[in-house]
C-alpha cells in the first residue's frame, strides 16, 4: 500500500496530526494527554458532565455511536467545521478526541460503499500486522462488548512513513457500524505507548458498557 512522504504538522494542544488524504494512516498522539478521570459512581456528576462536553463536538449520529465512550474522552476537535483532523476518501466528518495515551477518532462517511472501501484498506494493513504487532486478533464481526449487536472488528498496524516518529509503529483498532456509514478507530504508538501490548487498546473498547 502507498503511503503519503510527508506527515502533517502535529495539532496544538496535544501533538496530534494527520496524514494527507492520500494515505490511509491515522496519527498517534506523541504524548500522554491527561485521561479524564472517572466518576467513582456509575453516571455521577462527573461523568454525565464530561460525556456532555464531548458530545457538543459530534454530529448527532456519530455522538450516539460514541455515546458509551464519551465519559472516557476529552480535547474533541471536529473536521470540516470545528478545526478538526483533515479528512479522509470518502469522509463525511471526521472528529478527534484523546485519552490519554490513546487518540479516538469517530467517523462518518458519505455512504456505506465508502465505510466499505475504508474497511478493506484497514482488512488489507491487518494482513501485515502480525510482523509489526504481535498478537493482533484476525478481523472478524464482534458483538459490541456488553451490547446486543455485531460490528466489524479490525486491529492493525503500521510505521510512520517520515517525520520526528519515522519507523515507529502505530497499532490501532477499528470497528464499523454495519447500519449506518460510521465508524471509530483507536490507537497509540506500538512501544511509547502501549508498552507493546494490545490491552490498552482492548480495554478501552470495553468500556463501551
Amino acid at each position: 500500500m502507498a503511503i503519503a512522504s510527508a506527515l502533517m504538522a502535529a495539532a496544538a494542544g496535544f501533538g496530534l496530526g494527520r496524514w494527507s488524504n492520500q494515505t490511509h494512516h491515522d496519527s498517534a498522539p506523541t504524548a500522554a494527554s491527561p485521561t479524564p478521570r472517572r466518576s467513582p459512581a456509575s453516571g455521577g456528576p462527573f461523568t454525565q458532565r464530561q460525556a456532555a462536553a464531548n458530545r457538543a463536538h459530534f454530529p448527532t449520529p456519530v455522538a450516539a455511536f460514541a455515546e458509551p465512550w464519551l465519559p472516557q474522552i476529552g480535547d474533541c476537535t471536529t473536521a470540516p467545521n470545528g478545526g478538526g483532523p483533515q479528512l479522509g476518501a470518502g469522509e463525511q466528518s471526521r472528529t478527534r478526541c484523546a485519552a490519554g495515551i490513546i487518540t479516538t477518532y469517530w467517523i462518518s462517511y458519505r455512504t456505506s460503499a465508502d465505510r466499505d472501501r475504508a474497511q478493506d484498506r484497514y482488512q488489507a494493513q491487518a494482513a501485515e500486522t502480525p510482523r509489526l504487532a504481535p498478537g493482533a486478533k484476525p478481523p472478524a464481526d464482534q458483538a459490541v462488548p456488553h451490547g446486543s449487536h455485531t460490528v466489524r472488528y479490525i486491529e492493525y498496524a503500521y510505521q510512520v512513513p517520515s517525520g520526528q516518529h519515522a519507523g515507529q509503529v502505530v497499532a490501532a483498532l477499528w470497528w464499523s457500524d454495519p447500519t449506518q456509514p460510521i465508524a471509530g478507530i483507536l490507537l497509540a504508538y506500538w512501544a511509547e505507548g502501549l508498552d507493546s501490548s494490545w490491552a490498552p487498546l482492548r480495554d478501552l473498547w470495553d468500556q463501551s458498557g
